[in-house]
């Protein structure tokens, strides 16, 4: 975010116009109260509220990386005690530096303005908390504006996502040739292809009935892809191999539901599809204090060129898990020689 004054013209025209209403105020005590004259009012105000409005402006970057949120209460408050101090002091040397050069001829404005230093030292730090406050105030909106804004993104997204399950979870190819397989199944084995049908629909079921936007346990999860991967075997037969090393308490750690599916459908269409050689996902899970990672590692042949996709299985996943967690380096993939890598971590 930058900063505020300087975003476009009209912010910075608002910032000076309420400066030289101040000073104007000023200049109203000044005349009437103190019976300072006229020039002498004018520049001792715009003076004392223009150089103000100048030497306050790093006070946003104070506001803007002092945080409660991020820095305890005791760092907040000696930042503004050293900036206020600092602000003060430089407001000051300037003023008084400029004033007297400008009015070195008339003595009785010397000793006004001697006279008055406490008065304007108690005016500064008002000035500062107005500032100060003011800068907490656009910061809060500017959040509150992205929340806003995220929030209806994840809503957008999450509709999205729901609509790509449909279209690549339970997509035509996949369909058919489940069907096909179970149809092949029935003449020679009976009870094999009768196993089939109902993996299929328990698959399907929890495929449609639950929403990308819900968390889950990694043990449903993984029941659920257990599922479709025993149906894709069916197609492959020896050709897919798949293991699980799951860590202890990895099985009840929350996972946003239908966040593996993809991985998997990545290894099988980019490995299985490509490979004449059998190809073996490796899926592991282990428990971090802070998140819950896991991994996902499969054979492909490096000289095959691979299938063109919609590519929106990994992308999606990124997407969500940014938008979820508000972090943008949750998922990682890399290859090593023959192995696809890919890692998750779901924060806790």
């Amino acid at each position: 975010m930058q900063h505020p004054v300087f975003q476009n013209l009209k912010t910075f025209i608002i910032y000076l116009g309420i400066w030289i209403l101040l000073a104007v105020i000023q200049f109203s005590i000044l005349t009437f109260q103190y019976n300072v004259p006229l020039w002498i009012a004018v520049t001792d105000s715009l003076v004392f509220n223009l150089l103000f409005a100048f030497v306050g402006l790093p006070l946003w970057f104070v506001v803007r990386y002092s945080s409660p949120a991020k820095k305890s209460i005791f760092n907040i408050i000696f930042n503004h005690l050293t900036t206020l101090a600092l602000i003060v002091v430089i407001w000051f040397g300037l003023c008084y530096t400029i004033l007297l050069a400008i009015f070195q001829d008339i003595p009785a404005y010397w000793d006004f303005l001697v006279l008055s230093i406490p008065v304007r030292l108690i005016s500064g730090l008002l000035l500062y908390l107005l500032l100060g406050l003011t800068f907490y105030l656009l910061i809060y909106n500017y959040n509150l504006q992205e929340k806003l804004q995220q929030e209806a993104r994840l809503n957008t997204l999450l509709k999205e996502s729901e609509l790509n399950m449909l279209k690549s979870q339970i997509n035509p190819h996949f369909l058919f040739n489940s069907l096909n397989s179970i149809s092949s199944l029935t003449t020679n084995d009976a009870v094999k292809a009768r196993e089939m049908v109902i993996k299929l629909s328990d698959f399907l079921r929890y495929s449609v009935s639950t929403s990308s936007g819900t968390l889950t346990t990694m043990d449903v999860e993984l029941e659920n892809i257990i599922r479709y991967l025993e149906i894709e075997k069916v197609r492959f037969g020896e050709k897919l191999q798949y293991d699980f090393t799951i860590g202890e308490g990895c099985l009840k750690r929350p996972i946003p539901v239908m966040i593996l599916q993809p991985l998997f459908e990545n290894a099988i269409k980019h490995g299985v599809y490509e490979s004449a050689e059998q190809v073996t996902i490796h899926a592991g899970c282990t428990v971090h204090e802070e998140y819950t990672e896991i991994s996902l590692v499969n054979d492909f042949d490096p000289e095959t060129v691979s299938r063109k996709g919609a590519g929106l299985g990994l992308k999606n996943i990124r997407e969500r898990m940014r938008l979820t967690y508000q972090q943008d380096d949750l998922l990682k993939t890399w290859v090593d020689g023959n192995k696809y890598h890919v890692q998750l971590k779901v924060p806790v």
